[in-house]
């Protein structure tokens, strides 16, 4: 896991979700943007070959992890519709996940601000929330409780007996 901030911008060409490109394609030249954002990657070698849907599990994972922390962090409730987060239907952050022959990625960005972002999209970030937030300490609770969780499948793996 890697865990940066900064801002992003992806051209359609280097876009993977096929439903946000047909969807999409025609609002903007550049679909998923934003001036100021945490970016959480991981990449994960342990399933060989990769598979797209584990990756998927764990991405829907993190956001319910996301969820819980945000939430109690500003007293506030937020709505996940799939991996997208929305407080007062304002969306949150940017979720995917992809696959190739030897691992799976996730990359999951969370708005600092809802400036720089596509203009048809309605968007909030975290200093919107609540200018005075840790984000240091925040992206650490998140990054991890993420990693317990994917440690903790893992010892329940190695303990429970097949048949």
């Amino acid at each position: 896991m890697v865990i940066f901030r900064g801002s992003m911008k992806v051209p359609k060409e280097e876009m993977i979700d096929i439903k946000d490109i047909t969807r999409e394609k025609d609002l903007a030249d550049i679909l998923i943007s934003g001036d100021d954002c945490i970016h959480f990657i991981i990449e994960m070698f342990d399933d060989q070959p990769s598979n797209l849907k584990v990756a998927y599990h764990r991405l829907h994972l993190l956001a319910f992890i996301v969820q819980r922390i945000v939430e109690k962090e500003f007293n506030i409730n937020l709505e996940k519709k799939g991996t997208d987060l929305y407080h007062k239907e304002r969306k949150l952050n940017v979720a995917i996940a992809t696959s190739s022959n030897s691992s799976s990625k996730i990359h999951f960005g969370l708005n600092i601000v809802s400036s720089g972002v596509p203009e048809y999209v309605k968007a909030i970030g975290l200093k919107d929330l609540n200018k005075d937030v840790d984000l240091e300490s925040l992206t650490r609770r998140i990054g991890e409780s993420f990693i317990t969780e994917i440690n903790d499948i893992n010892q329940d793996i190695t303990k429970s007996k097949t048949f």
